[in-house]
């Protein structure tokens, strides 16, 4: 009987070109097309996953339910890198993923929201801290596993790459930095439990749109725009 060879996948950049060695795909290439992304050594968006035999997949469909959504957020990412200032930002700010929160919105620079986010409501932090490693145990449950660990790998190099301060010597910068890709990884493993509350869905529009919504601090609400509007 003859015995079929196991199919090898690849993650790609937009002309094809493995992600990995910057030529053509070639093996030994990965068992899956969740494991091609989770062992990609760089992103360079947009990028998809195909294997020997010719079958591709959209980043979406190589993480399985809620691929979609999580594809969607890191292509904002990538295409909007600048603040969009408007009407919507309060809005999405007080749909914080603890809960609504009806206070007057705050618009500070990072040097100010570093200040903010060390006086925050200590009440709140903790449920945001809760909601945001909840989903992990389910996923993996469901034998979601390596689709969770590609998907924040892929979310990591890129958002790295994209938020990393040019200055070195930024520490505030640096912290806004760090506190953009915490949410964001949040948002990105409950996007993968497919279910319409993700609690974290409105912060990440506002992180991929330039902004680092912080939270309820002194009677306001603190969003920080990084000094650049």
């Amino acid at each position: 009987m003859r015995q079929v060879a196991a199919k090898s996948w690849y993650a790609v950049d937009v002309s094809g070109r493995d992600l990995g060695t910057g030529g053509l795909p070639s093996p030994p290439g990965a068992a899956s097309a969740a494991a091609a992304l989770a062992t990609a050594p760089v992103i360079t968006w947009p990028i998809s996953v195909v294997a020997d035999d010719h079958a591709s997949r959209a980043v979406g469909e190589a993480l399985g339910p809620g691929g979609n959504e999580v594809e969607r957020m890191l292509d904002n990412l990538w295409r909007f890198q600048h603040e969009r200032l408007d009407e919507g930002v309060a809005d999405a700010a007080r749909a914080t993923p603890a809960g609504y929160v009806d206070l007057p919105l705050a618009l500070v620079s990072s040097r100010e929201a570093v200040d903010a986010s060390a006086a925050l409501d200590r009440g709140w932090v903790a449920r945001v801290d809760r909601l945001r490693s909840s989903p992990r145990r389910e996923l993996l449950e469901l034998g979601r596993g390596p689709q969770l660990e590609a998907a924040l790998h892929v979310t990591m190099l890129l958002a790295t790459e994209i938020l990393d301060p040019d200055d070195d010597t930024d520490v505030a910068a640096h912290v806004m930095s760090g506190g953009r890709l915490w949410l964001l990884t949040a948002a990105v493993t409950w996007a993968l439990t497919a279910t319409t509350s993700n609690p974290f869905s409105a912060w990440a529009e506002l992180i991929t749109a330039g902004l680092w919504p912080i939270g309820p601090c002194r009677g306001h609400l603190v969003v920080a725009h990084g000094g650049r509007a």
